[in-house]
């Protein structure tokens, strides 16, 4: 799965020979309230939870995914004691993406967009889409990531919405 990745993205990053590490970012909110964020790491192609980060959106209480993922991302960065991976993928598209190339730099970057699963690479241009086959194991594990991603902002979503009801 690791070699199908690195593959599809040869032609956008290639420099790219490795996937030790992957990180994956994702938002959960409700019409902008109790919003949170995730990061999970994936370590040669396995979900290392340990390396698991959660955060409570502070900068905005309206639903703006874009300003919320840069939020994020600006706050991960503020932790030079955390590896940097090889490959950031961001849980959308052209505007997430947009937003955080400006704060990841030099580290490869690609959106996941949902409706069909496309690749986002930011390029000089603007922005490229692969669409791999779905039965191209890269994709699988592309998904894989989101979906753990999104399962982990869900969860602490839920749970700040529920202390809030509790108190």
């Amino acid at each position: 799965q690791l070699s199908a990745l690195t593959a599809a993205l040869h032609q956008y990053y290639p420099s790219l020979s490795t996937l030790t590490r992957i990180e994956c970012f994702d938002i959960s909110n409700t019409q902008g309230t109790f919003a949170a964020g995730s990061m999970v790491v994936f370590t040669d192609g396995i979900a290392d939870t340990g390396q698991y980060r959660k955060f409570r959106i502070r900068s905005k209480n309206t639903p703006d995914d874009v300003a919320m993922i840069a939020e994020v991302l600006t706050r991960r960065f503020n932790h030079p004691e955390w590896p940097y991976p090889d490959l950031f993928v961001i849980d959308g598209g052209k505007g997430q993406v947009r937003a955080s190339i400006k704060i990841t730099g030099h580290i490869p970057l690609i959106g996941l967009a949902k409706r069909e699963e496309e690749i986002i690479v930011p390029i000089q241009t603007g922005f490229a889409t692969i669409r791999l086959k779905h039965d191209n194991p890269g994709i699988w594990l592309l998904q894989r990531i989101r979906d753990e991603a999104h399962r982990f902002a869900i969860t602490y979503h839920r749970k700040l919405r529920g202390l809030t009801v509790l108190s």
